[in-house]
């Protein structure tokens, strides 16, 4: 069952109608997962090994499921669902039916499979990803009530993080026994595979393996980690220090607890997220760092959602399509400064808020 409003649904629709759209389709097929499909109609599915297609009009919306999953489909609030078997397992059946007389097709570019634009190259395709990811920025009660659910689990798991961290236990063994009890806590699923980086290796951003079989070790590190709750993710850092800091690894510390600070003491309703990024970024490098991602990402069906806590395009082209973002109430997100340094090691600071019209409220 869905816990979006009609409004949503509403909202959606009429953007349609005025970019001209005559159907919009959202599409999962593996690799591919579009949480649109349950945004929309309630429906749940694993992100492996499911399918899943949803077209919506003015005036109805169909999901064609495949025979694995037609059992699942009775709480879904659509108009109409279509057993794939029906149509010999074959999609572009169902298409070549339901897309009859339509001329424009909205989609999300970035996922849709070049085989469908192929076979329906008479179709005028139009991307809208922007719309839908305008229309998901803003939360429900329902939606922050998850997101909520996620934070609380989460919550418990910084606690777990701070009374098992230690020098005698392995980064592997720490992520295992953090994932077991989160999991236990309530959680459905890790929201993404648990960061645990500690000495020189915390200096990646993206650390691959994730962790090491090696000791917590001296100096700098985090633990980065996430959990899913009924579809609603989290996303925290834990930073840690361990043992004797040099003076430069303490300066590390203080000049992104400094940029943090800043940053969160600059949310409010409507004022742009490049300005909360360009705060950030201005504390980091007047102390000599360099700042190597965004300040911060929505959160919600997807890890990473609007509003992007990023920087104004510099680029002259770029700024032609670029659009300003500004903060509304009900957005959720992640602040997340971090300096990573070679030799020296890496340290950021990951909460997630709530925008309100008093500003902001920390959830994790």
């Amino acid at each position: 069952m869905r816990i979006i409003s009609n409004k949503k649904i509403e909202q959606f629709r009429s953007k349609l109608q005025e970019k001209g759209i005559d159907v919009a389709l959202f599409l999962t097929s593996e690799p591919i997962h579009d949480v649109n499909i349950e945004y929309f109609t309630g429906f749940q599915q694993p992100r492996f090994f499911s399918f899943g297609c949803l077209l919506m009009t003015q005036e109805k919306m169909i999901l064609t499921v495949s025979p694995l999953s037609y059992d699942q489909t009775k709480e879904v609030e659509v108009d109409e669902v279509i057993n794939l078997r029906d149509y010999q397992n074959s999609l572009t059946r169902v298409l070549r039916e339901k897309l009859k007389g339509l001329k424009t097709v909205g989609v999300l570019e970035r996922i849709f499979p070049c085989r469908l634009y192929k076979k329906f190259h008479h179709i005028k395709f139009q991307d809208i990803s922007n719309i839908i990811l305008g229309i998901r920025s803003t939360k429900e009660p329902g939606e922050i009530e998850r997101i909520q659910k996620a934070c609380g689990i989460t919550n418990h798991g910084i606690k777990f993080i701070e009374k098992n961290l230690s020098s005698k236990i392995r980064e592997k063994e720490l992520a295992l026994i953090l994932e077991q009890e989160l999991i236990r806590k309530g959680a459905d699923e890790l929201a993404f595979p648990t960061v645990v980086t500690s000495g020189k290796r915390s200096a990646f951003v993206h650390p691959y393996p994730s962790f090491t079989d090696k000791k917590i070790q001296e100096g700098l590190g985090l633990v980065d980690f996430g959990v899913r709750y009924q579809g609603y993710c989290s996303d925290v850092t834990v930073p840690f220090a361990m043992g004797k800091l040099s003076r430069k690894q303490e300066e590390i510390m203080r000049t992104v607890e400094n940029a943090y600070q800043e940053a969160i003491e600059n949310i409010d309703i409507y004022i742009p997220t490049w300005k909360v990024h360009d705060s950030v970024e201005r504390i980091i490098r007047k102390n000599g760092f360099e700042f190597k991602h965004e300040t911060g990402h929505g959160l919600g069906l997807d890890l990473h959602d609007l509003p992007p806590i990023s920087s104004r395009p510099k680029d002259k082209e770029e700024l032609k399509d670029w659009k300003e973002t500004r903060l509304k109430e009900s957005m959720v997100f992640t602040i997340e400064p971090g300096i990573y340094t070679p030799e020296l090691g890496g340290f950021r600071i990951e909460d997630i808020f709530l925008v309100t019209d008093n500003g902001a409220k920390v959830l994790a």
